[in-house]
């Protein structure tokens, strides 16, 4: 009777394969989020906006006329007019798979 001998090759992951496949997942779903923000002055008034890990939102400021500020991520959020020397602010869930959009307005 003849005997076979199997070669059996043994795999072996270091520590720096395991946290590039991490790393590479993690990017590749999602799982790390950037947060975009941005303060401008805007027809007279000061508008912030942006787009954080949860959340959307507008904020407008305007000193001397009616304003107001929206801010569309899942759904839309408008703050209403607000008057004169009160900042407007609008924020609104972010949606993941679409555009996260933000807006004010001066009446």
């Amino acid at each position: 009777m003849k005997r076979y001998r199997l070669n059996i090759k043994r795999c072996f992951l270091n520590e720096e394969k395991i946290f590039g496949a991490i790393l590479y997942l993690s990017l590749a779903l999602g799982l790390s989020t950037a947060a975009y923000a941005s303060t401008e002055y805007a027809e007279g008034g000061t508008w912030s906006h942006g787009v954080g890990s949860k959340y959307v939102w507008s904020y407008y400021y305007h000193g001397h006329k009616g304003h107001g500020a929206t801010a569309i991520g899942k759904y839309r959020s408008f703050s209403g007019y607000t008057r004169a020397g009160v900042k407007a602010k609008a924020s609104a869930t972010k949606n993941n798979w679409w555009v996260n959009r933000a807006y004010y307005n001066i009446y």
